[in-house]
């Protein structure tokens, strides 16, 4: 059996994780919560997401640029809200920023990993 749990694989894995917490929400949701229309959206959200992981760890090359712009997007995403951000400051208050660095952080290394690693640009 094949590692998956390796940097090579670090946002397939992250996805991973994601699309079997979306599948267990719909499941929530749709059984427990009785709503229709939100177990549908959150499926086909973590369809999408379980495709491009399945042919990320596949080593397909379009799969994994994807899932690269998307954590890009992501850290670029937490860059800005470490200076703007007021509803994140307000829920985790004096914890946001080390948060917000760590998370900035640990996203870039895995960006300049994942690059590295699978030879994306």
């Amino acid at each position: 059996m094949r590692n998956y749990f390796n940097l090579k694989h670090s946002f397939d894995s992250i996805i991973l994780i994601m699309v079997i917490l979306g599948f267990c929400s719909v499941i929530q949701t749709f059984i427990f919560g009785k709503h229709y229309i939100i177990p549908t959206a959150l499926l086909s959200v973590s369809i999408i997401f379980g495709n491009l992981t399945y042919y990320g760890f596949q080593e397909n090359r379009i799969a994994k640029k994807i899932l690269f712009w998307l954590f890009f997007t992501l850290t670029a995403h937490l860059f800005f809200a470490l200076f703007f951000s007021v509803k994140y400051r307000a829920i985790l208050g004096s914890y946001f920023e080390p948060i917000c660095i760590l998370n900035i952080v640990i996203f870039g290394y895995l960006l300049f990993k994942y690059n590295e690693e699978n030879k994306l640009l």
